[in-house]
């Protein structure tokens, strides 16, 4: 994570940084047990954030794999109370294991200042216990 990134939530199953402005976040989680793919998972979330947000638009969701595991790629822009946000999520893991998931939400207008933490965080995670 950037230095200037702080832990603002954590669970046992997750734990979220924000940027100094407040406006970015991103999440690193996982789901037990996984699914033959997350694209079941992924499609749910879906659901809820068209629900959530009205103003909501699919950019892709495609299956894929990351490091030799089932995957599903999500990104998404949705309208905040303030500003238009994008999302972007990757799912990954095998039947009966565990689904790791990384989201990066940041302002759409900024997103090509955000979007390379996401692939900074992607390129170097190591998932615990496998």
């Amino acid at each position: 994570m950037p230095d200037d990134w702080k832990v603002i939530k954590q669970s046992g199953e997750s734990v979220t940084y924000g940027d100094k402005s407040g406006r970015a976040g991103l999440t690193v989680g996982m789901v037990e047990p996984a699914g033959s793919s997350p694209m079941p998972h992924f499609t749910d979330m879906e659901t809820n954030t068209k629900v959530n947000y009205h103003v909501y638009r699919r950019l892709r969701m495609q299956q894929t794999a990351f490091r030799e595991q089932p995957a599903v790629v999500w990104e998404f822009t949705f309208q905040g109370r303030a500003r238009s946000y994008r999302g972007i999520k990757l799912g990954f893991g095998r039947e009966g294991g565990r689904e790791d998931d990384i989201y990066l939400s940041a302002p759409e207008t900024e997103w090509d200042a955000y979007r390379p933490v996401f692939d900074k965080v992607t390129d170097a995670f190591a998932p615990i216990g496998r």
